[in-house]
Formats: structure tokens, sequence, C-alpha cells
């Protein structure tokens, strides 16, 4: 077993927790209740699969790397369980109930916008650059999130939401036709 693939089954199975908790969590905010559906938290879950899918596949870009320092595999995993972290604020298990996203707003957010910043290390410590086109991208996502936690706003976070769900679905279609 390389390097790499002992490494990546750390990845998976990170993955597969987070991924387990997010659908677990979306079955039962789909489940007919009294309570209508908040569009801005199921989303963010959908928008988070999505983004775990893509970023479980390219995870295949670090196969290359022979040489493994602990500050890489420190990241990596950290990265890794940023989805873990989202998926359990979003569903958490001493919860009966699934919360509103109001009520997890601000650790949301916060998990967002940390998780991108781990975005930006892991690629430049991967690729050692940017694609021009990148940072812009990944920095808008981390305003947003901070405009989100100043302004509290419901429409807001929906449109956030959709927002962030429409990015990681176009996002690897549009990495991939600019390089």
């Amino acid at each position: 077993m390389s390097r790499f693939e002992y490494i990546f089954v750390l990845i998976s199975i990170v993955a597969g927790l987070a991924l387990t908790h997010l659908l677990s969590g979306l079955t039962r905010s789909l489940k007919p209740s009294e309570q209508k559906y908040d569009f801005a938290h199921i989303v963010f879950s959908l928008a988070t699969i999505v983004l775990l899918f893509g970023v479980w596949w390219t995870t295949f870009r670090w196969e290359s790397n022979e040489v493994w320092t602990f500050l890489e595999f420190s990241l990596l995993g950290l990265f890794a369980s940023m989805f873990y972290v989202m998926a359990a604020i979003l569903y958490p298990s001493y919860s009966p109930e699934v919360p509103r996203f109001d009520e997890v707003r601000t650790r949301f957010y916060v998990a967002l916008a940390l998780y991108n910043l781990l975005e930006m290390q892991n690629v430049y410590m991967r690729d050692g650059f940017f694609a021009p086109f990148y940072v812009p991208m990944i920095i808008h996502l981390i305003v947003l999130a901070g405009i989100g936690l100043l302004l509290r706003n419901r429409r807001f976070d929906q449109l956030y939401a959709a927002w962030t769900l429409l990015v990681n679905v176009c996002w690897p279609f549009l990495a991939r036709s600019m390089g």
C-alpha cells in the first residue's frame, strides 16, 4: 500500500461518515411534519454533499505526491474533517429534531469560511500555485459567509445557499474548461 492509498483511506472514511451524516439528516429534514421545509438548510446540505463528492474525487490529484510531510497529512486530514464538522452543525446528533438554519447559521458560516481557507491551503500545497480565477472564487465565498454572519437574514441565507449549490455544481466544469 502506497502512502497515498493509506492517506486516501483515512480521507475516505471521514468523507463517508460526513456523507452518511448529511444524508441521514437530509432525510429527517424532508420527513413530513408540522414544520415547513427550511430551504436554506436543505440547499446548504445538498451543496455540501456536491462539494464533498467533488473534493473526494479531486483527492486523486495527490496521487503523484511521493513524499508526504506530517504537515501535508495533517492539513489534508483537517480539510477532509471539515465536511464532518459542517454535517454535524447542520444536523446535530444530540437533537431529535432538525434545527432551523437560523439556529446554526453562525457556526455553519464560520465552518464554511474555515473550510474555504483550508481549501486554498490544500490546493496550494498540492499544486504549488493558484489558477487566476481560483482565488476570487474562494474569496467571494468567504466574503459572502461573512456577510451572512452580519446580516442574519433568512432571504440572504436562501440566496447564498442556492448560489453555493450552483457554484459547487458548475465549478468542476468551469475549472476543467479553463485549465
